[in-house]
């Protein structure tokens, strides 16, 4: 495998390790209202979604090892179960948002 080769495949995975880290942060804040007070002022909260946080870490540490991925695709061939790795994390990172987004939310 050529080099530009390497290279384009270790930056397209990691690219889609990053939108799956994205897509699991934006899940992260949850913004709730508690009832008027009586001054008659709705009051706004916001609280973390730990199963987004959890997956957030999750996407994250993928994009990391991706990141070492590309390094060492730019330094040297790799074998083939290391191309297998990085596309199965990957794949991990970018199914992580859409398993965060089954949960069910906390009710207020």
């Amino acid at each position: 495998m050529s080099r530009r080769l390497r290279v384009s495949i270790a930056s397209g995975l990691l690219v889609v390790a990053l939108l799956g880290a994205f897509g699991v942060a934006t899940q992260i804040g949850i913004t709730y209202y508690l009832p008027p007070s009586a001054s008659g002022e709705a009051t706004r909260h916001v609280a973390a979604f730990e199963p987004a946080v959890a997956g957030t870490v999750v996407a994250g540490l993928a994009a990391v090892v991706l990141v070492a991925n590309l390094v060492l695709a730019i330094r040297r061939a790799m074998p083939r179960w290391a191309w297998i790795v990085a596309a199965l994390l990957a794949v991990t990172a970018l199914a992580v948002p859409f398993v965060v987004a089954t949960f069910q939310r906390p009710t207020f």
